[in-house]
């Protein structure tokens, strides 16, 4: 018999009892950390004298995580959001109106006066029309709204657009006062700088 063949075979042993030697290893750690301490590390004369050192937490995360910190960011994102407007779409159309584009003067101005946060862009459309051709409408809304802050001087890391086509209605009717208001691009702040 050749050595390749005496190793190989060998080594088909070793793999086939490998995970049996791996669960006794595992099995024999398991036993030894749930074992406890030494006996005559425990007890004296009855009494328990394990001794149990709990560190001390440091004063530079006292209150960090306090509801009151947080509760606080969150009315900052809130007040920043109730700052900025929704603007409004023809049936149809991403095209920017007068009064669209005063709306959106005054958000871009809010949020170069502002800083901390990040805004996201949400084209929306009415529930007439497919799917597909919505998404594509809600996508070129929240572009030409996107287009209109960089433009604007607002830098690209601080903004952000997606598409929600007839996905998310802000009012469930199905009449023209629903649809009009459906055909939006909303804007949603976002953590960061």
């Amino acid at each position: 018999m050749s050595v390749r063949k005496t190793f190989r075979g060998r080594m088909s042993i070793v793999k086939s009892r490998y995970p049996l030697v791996l669960a006794a290893v595992v099995l024999a750690a398991a036993i030894a950390s749930l074992s406890g301490c030494r006996p005559d590390d425990t007890t004296t004369n009855g009494h328990d004298t394990t001794t149990v050192v709990v560190d001390e937490v440091p004063d530079t995360l006292t209150g960090v995580w306090e509801s009151d910190t947080l509760s606080a960011y969150n009315d900052m994102m809130m007040f920043h959001q109730d700052n900025l407007d929704d603007i409004y779409f023809e049936y149809d159309s991403y095209d920017l109106s007068t009064s669209a584009l005063d709306i959106l003067m005054e958000n871009a101005s809010y949020i170069m006066d502002t800083e901390g946060y990040r805004v996201l862009v949400e084209g929306h459309c009415d529930e007439r029309g497919t799917i597909d051709y919505n998404l594509s409408l809600g996508e070129k809304r929240a572009l030409a709204v996107y287009d209109y802050l960089v433009n604007y001087g607002i830098a690209r890391s601080r903004l952000e657009y997606i598409s929600y086509g007839k996905e998310r209605p802000f009012d469930p009717g199905h009449n023209e006062q629903a649809w009009a208001g459906n055909r939006r691009a909303h804007f949603r702040v976002l953590p960061g700088n």
